[in-house]
C-alpha cells in the first residue's frame, strides 16, 4: 500500500454523528469568527500555532499571485471516530481552511496538532461501468493538475446526517465539480474512510449514475468555464485501473464534452489512490 495514504474504517453502512464539540481548533489569529459564540481550542504547541500563521500568509501570497481562491472557510474537524455494528460513529469539531493549510503537509505532528478537516468523495460508476476522476483545475488552491476522486470537497458544517442523504456534501459536491443532480444518481453509500499522509480523513461513497460516460462528460462540460473545479474528466474502466496507473492501458479523455481515447500520464491525489485501492 502506499505510504501516503491508509483505510483508516470500512465495513460500516451507515455514519452517525456521535458527539458534537462547539469549540474551534484553531490559532486565535486566524479564527476569523465570532468569538462570543465560539471558544477556541488551539494546537497544543505554541510553535505550531506560530508556524500555521506563518504557513497561512505564504498561501495568501501565493494565492494572490496565481489568481486561485483561498479563503478561510469554517470546516469541521474530525476529533475521533469507531466502527460499531456496522456504523461508522464520529466525533466533530469545528475548524477552519487555514488551520488545515497550516497543517497539511506535517505528517509528523501528533493529533492534537492537526486540523484533520473532513473531506467526503465518490467512487462513481457510469452505466457502461466506467469509473470517473478528474484533473483539478487552477481554480483551486491545492492539487492543481492531479487527478482526484469526484464529490471531492470539504465538509463545512455539521450535518444531521453523513449517510448520502439529499442536501448532503457528496451531493453538492457532485453537483458542483461534475454538474450532477441527484436525479442523476441510482444510488450512493458510504463505503470507508481513508486517511492521507497528513491523516485528514475523506468519508469515501460508492455511486451509481444512470448516465453513461458520454452523458457525463457532457453534463460537467455545461458548466462555465471559470466556475470548473476539473480541467479534464477521464474514465476508466474497473478491470482496467492497474494498466491505466502503469500506462500501460488508455483512458477515454475528455475536456469538452467531447470523448477521447489516450494514454493516462498524471498524478492520483493519495485520497484517490486510497479510494481505488478498495476496488
Amino acid at each position: 500500500m502506499n505510504d501516503d495514504y491508509e483505510v483508516l474504517a470500512q465495513g460500516f453502512d451507515q455514519v452517525d454523528i456521535l458527539d458534537y464539540n462547539t469549540t474551534i481548533w484553531s490559532p486565535e489569529e486566524i479564527v476569523e469568527r465570532n468569538p462570543e459564540r465560539y471558544a477556541i481550542e488551539g494546537p497544543v504547541d505554541p510553535e505550531v500555532c506560530e508556524e500555521i500563521v506563518e504557513k497561512v500568509e505564504e498561501a495568501k501570497r501565493s494565492a494572490e499571485g496565481s489568481g486561485a481562491e483561498f479563503y478561510n472557510g469554517p470546516l469541521v474537524r474530525v476529533r475521533d471516530f469507531e466502527v460499531d455494528n456496522g456504523i461508522l460513529g464520529l466525533k466533530l469539531q469545528n475548524t477552519n481552511y487555514f488551520s488545515h493549510a497550516g497543517t497539511r503537509e506535517r505528517p509528523g505532528l501528533g493529533k492534537e496538532n492537526r486540523a484533520d478537516p473532513l473531506s467526503v468523495g465518490a467512487l462513481l460508476t457510469t452505466s457502461d461501468e466506467m469509473m470517473v476522476l478528474g484533473e483539478k483545475s487552477g481554480l483551486v488552491e491545492y492539487g492543481e493538475g492531479e487527478y482526484q476522486l469526484p464529490g471531492a470537497g470539504f465538509v463545512e458544517e455539521v450535518e444531521e446526517s453523513l449517510d448520502s442523504e439529499p442536501g448532503d456534501s457528496i451531493y453538492r459536491e457532485l453537483n458542483e465539480e461534475v454538474n450532477l443532480n441527484s436525479e442523476d444518481l441510482e444510488s450512493i453509500e458510504p463505503e470507508a474512510l481513508i486517511g492521507a499522509v497528513h491523516r485528514q480523513p475523506m468519508l469515501v461513497y460508492n455511486a451509481e449514475t444512470e448516465l453513461d460516460s458520454g452523458e457525463v462528460a457532457d453534463q460537467w462540460s455545461r458548466q462555465p468555464e471559470e466556475e470548473k473545479e476539473f480541467s479534464e474528466l477521464i474514465f476508466v474502466g474497473e478491470n482496467d485501473i492497474e494498466g491505466v496507473l502503469d500506462g500501460e492501458t488508455n483512458v477515454i479523455a475528455s475536456q469538452d464534452g467531447e470523448l477521447r481515447s489516450e494514454r493516462y500520464d498524471g498524478e492520483l491525489r493519495p485520497h484517490a489512490e486510497g479510494a481505488l485501492s478498495l476496488l
